[in-house]
């Protein structure tokens, strides 16, 4: 009876587990980007800070099932552009290792990474930014 029981409950967390691996392939890295790309500087002379250091935000990494099963480590760079308010508009991934970590960049970019706007002649402007995030496993 008790292994009956046990044997149910790992068909449960097993589909729990398919479900939610299904969830992340709902969306893509279409699903960032901007109909249309407004103007934008790409060298200012202040440029744009991030707010909290880059180990902070990478420490909010969910790392993909799919990649973690995979082993699939390394860099994703994103490039965006950064508003005069700050906010990270039109995401793009510029360099990848799939596996998810793409989508999983993307997704901290939009969600986590906020920024001080870059200046030019004293006013906050556009500016386009591209930022590295690294996916390394435990060893």
């Amino acid at each position: 009876m008790d292994l009956a029981r046990l044997f149910l409950v790992l068909i449960f967390i097993t589909s729990a587990c398919d479900i939610f691996e299904n969830e992340q392939d709902l969306l893509s890295e279409e699903d960032f980007l901007c109909e249309e790309i407004p103007d934008f500087f790409t060298i200012v002379e202040n440029p744009p800070k991030l707010i909290g250091t880059l180990a902070e935000l990478t420490s909010k990494i969910v790392y993909p099932i799919q990649a973690r099963k995979a082993g699939i480590e390394g860099r994703v760079t994103v490039q965006f552009i950064i508003s005069e308010t700050g906010e990270v508009l039109c995401p793009v991934v510029v360099r990848g290792i799939g596996g998810g970590c793409n989508l999983e960049a993307l997704r901290l970019v939009t969600e986590h990474a906020k920024f001080e706007p870059g200046m030019q002649n004293g006013e906050a402007v556009k500016v386009q930014y591209a930022l590295p995030i690294t996916f390394s496993l435990p060893d």
